[in-house]
């Protein structure tokens, strides 16, 4: 019986202690202090002060983010639908030529076909510092089949000692 009280007092003791410190316990910092004294010059700290500011910098701004995570989570959406829907069309299309023809695009007549419309597309996006036109095989081929006939023009600085 004496054991038994012994570790009831024992734990009345323990739980009166937790109970006090907890006085001097900083709930934002995590932070455990034993004196009064530790715990007022922990209040009145700089890196319990910043932790408060931060937490209320997050409270006030926290709807901000989730408005820019559902934001970026509809246009996610629209792009995979976008995406989606250009596969579609290019299904159909696929489906639809070969009714419309009778013929069935090889693999070679495919990538012939999109060749020639990414060679058209990098003509209207080509740009650059060089006098020559691109140095891919393509363009050279198109260059040697195409010939642009040479135009003289007159120079405003011309100088005769420069023709000889």
């Amino acid at each position: 019986m004496k054991i038994q009280v012994l570790a009831e007092r024992e734990h009345k003791i323990e739980t009166d202690v937790k109970e006090i410190r907890k006085t001097f316990f900083c709930e934002l910092c995590n932070k455990q202090y034993k004196l009064a004294m530790e715990f007022e010059a922990h209040l009145s700290s700089y890196d319990h002060n910043h932790r408060k500011r931060f937490k209320e910098m997050r409270e006030m701004h926290g709807s901000s983010r989730d408005d820019r995570q559902k934001r970026e989570q509809q246009r996610q959406e629209r792009e995979m639908a976008k995406f989606t829907q250009m596969a579609a069309n290019k299904k159909q299309q696929e489906q639809q030529t070969p009714e419309e023809t009778g013929n069935i695009p090889t693999p070679s007549m495919v990538r012939t076909a999109t060749a020639l419309a990414d060679q058209d597309q990098r003509k209207t996006l080509k740009f650059g510092f060089s006098a020559k036109g691109g140095s891919s095989k393509v363009t050279t081929l198109v260059n040697k089949s195409v010939k642009k006939p040479k135009v003289t023009v007159a120079s405003v600085f011309s100088n005769e000692s420069d023709e000889e």
